[in-house]
């Protein structure tokens, strides 16, 4: 049994009877500290439905769903379609788009095409690093999910590294799987399109911030994101000597242009095929999609509108890219998820439970404390809480209005604060679990658990820095930029 198989039984039960006690001791038990009888009730949903969605003792889509039909029999709502309005959002029809125009690039092998292309072009190790940098930064303007950029480049990772004749536990695959794991999300933050990360910030800073268009998210985020993609690659190549293989380590010599490929691969194995005819639709398709976004940030066409004609366009008879178990092997886990965050963020915020939690940050800050020294506890509380989620989306969605609401009293920019804590908690994998990417790369690759923590620390301590340069500089530079 591998590690990313074995569920950790214990702390599913363990959190299953956490949750439990929480939701009874909140509802069924005495108000406490004069807090009022409707907010404790909608506060123990809360933290009992947190619990669950960390220790996982059920899936998903049956915890979520236990979430609001609690929330409208426990009275908290007067009607189950106030519980439940969270899933009329855009942003609940947004991921279910998104997942499956992802899948579309993934049937025509349009990722491993592009995969096959960083195959041919290596060279040295630090030029197979940079190209592989290169191509997931790339792809990621095209190719909507991390996750399946990640399992297509670790197969061709481990083909590299053993064309270079390195053992598993290289300098070269550790750096590559940091890359792949730990800054191929990062990537996805590029555009508002990029994946499901930006698509929930760019969601929620609509829905409580100002309207964003898709080209002003990629006037603020695109460099940002480029930047931090960027540095931490080049962090890595200070931390690992990649080019170690060919002094030593492999089985080239040292100063080589290049090591000879395996012997077991011919050269139909590492020469890339030529576009396919449903390959050069999908990316026809895909780039009138990203013209219609960036028509539709001028004119006022949603941004949901061009991913749903991609997807029909797909699902065209005759066509095929997209059919019905592409729509039956959706991750419904996180769609019920989301709607059921964004339903009980309503709700806590009708009933004003907010200011409870908002109050309750206010105990840790230091009294009379400079606003930097403010948003470094906030963020620094943000960090912590999303180190126990398996999905930084999820994170995100749950921590937004209440990191929103705590900072709203400082005169800091919204907008920046939105940015900020997403680049943050993107940044912020400590653990593998932490993220879907990482876990699998911890998986079947060199890092152990200890690496990808003080990888983590390295690319938060970059994240950081970038925060602090886009809010500082970059940023309002935009502001005056799209003021004229």
């Amino acid at each position: 049994m591998t590690r990313a198989t074995t569920e950790p039984r214990l702390t599913q039960v363990i959190g299953l009877l956490v949750a439990v006690a929480v939701l009874g001791g909140g509802t069924l038990g005495p108000t406490l500290g004069g807090v009022d009888r409707t907010v404790q009730v909608v506060l123990a949903v809360f933290a009992s439905t947190l619990v669950f969605w960390i220790a996982k003792p059920v899936p998903y889509t049956v915890s979520s769903l236990l979430c609001v039909v609690l929330v409208y029999a426990l009275g908290v709502t007067e009607t189950f379609e106030a519980a439940v309005s969270g899933f009329a959002s855009t942003l609940v029809f947004f991921f279910v788009v998104l997942l499956l125009v992802g899948q579309s690039v993934a049937n025509v092998g349009l990722d491993g095409w592009a995969a096959s292309r960083l195959i041919a072009a290596s060279s040295t190790p630090r030029g197979s690093v940079a190209r592989l940098a290169a191509m997931l930064l790339a792809l990621a303007f095209v190719l909507p999910s991390g996750l399946a950029r990640g399992v297509t480049f670790m197969p061709v990772i481990d083909r590299i590294n053993a064309s270079y004749g390195a053992s598993d536990g290289s300098q070269f695959r550790r750096l590559a799987y940091y890359v792949v794991g730990h800054l191929n999300p990062v990537a996805s933050l590029a555009l508002m399109t990029g994946g499901g990360m930006a698509i929930a910030t760019a969601e929620l800073i609509n829905a409580s911030v100002r309207p964003i268009t898709w080209v002003e998210w990629a006037l603020y985020m695109a460099p940002t994101a480029t930047l931090l993609f960027v540095s931490c690659t080049v962090a890595g190549v200070f931390l690992y000597d990649v080019d170690a293989v060919l002094d030593g380590e492999g089985g080239a010599e040292a100063g080589s242009e290049g090591a000879a490929p395996d012997a077991s691969q011919t050269p139909e194995d590492i020469t890339p095929d030529p576009l396919t005819r449903e390959q050069k639709l999908v990316l026809g398709t895909l780039g009138g999609a990203i013209c219609l976004w960036i028509v539709g940030s001028f004119t006022g066409v949603p941004t949901l509108v061009p991913a749903v004609l991609v997807v029909a366009v797909f699902a065209l008879p005759g066509v095929g890219i997209i059919d019905a178990g592409d729509v039956s092997d959706i991750n419904w886990g996180i769609i019920f998820l989301v709607g059921a965050m964004l339903s009980l963020l309503k709700v806590m915020r009708d009933v004003g439970a907010f200011d409870l939690l908002v109050d309750g940050l206010a105990v840790v800050v230091p009294a009379g404390a400079s606003p930097v020294v403010v948003v470094g506890v906030v963020f620094g509380i943000a960090v912590l809480v999303r180190g126990t989620f398996s999905s930084v989306s999820a994170s995100f969605v749950v921590l937004f209005p209440i990191v929103l609401e705590a900072l709203s009293g400082l005169g800091l920019t919204p907008l920046y604060v939105s940015f900020a804590l997403t680049t943050i908690l993107m940044a912020a994998t400590f653990l593998p679990f932490n993220n879907p990417v990482v876990l699998v790369a911890y998986e079947r690759g060199p890092l152990d658990a200890r690496e990808v923590f003080g990888l983590g620390l390295v690319t938060l301590a970059l994240g950081v820095l970038v925060v602090a340069f886009g809010w500082t500089v970059y940023w309002p530079w935009v502001d005056r930029v799209v003021a004229f």
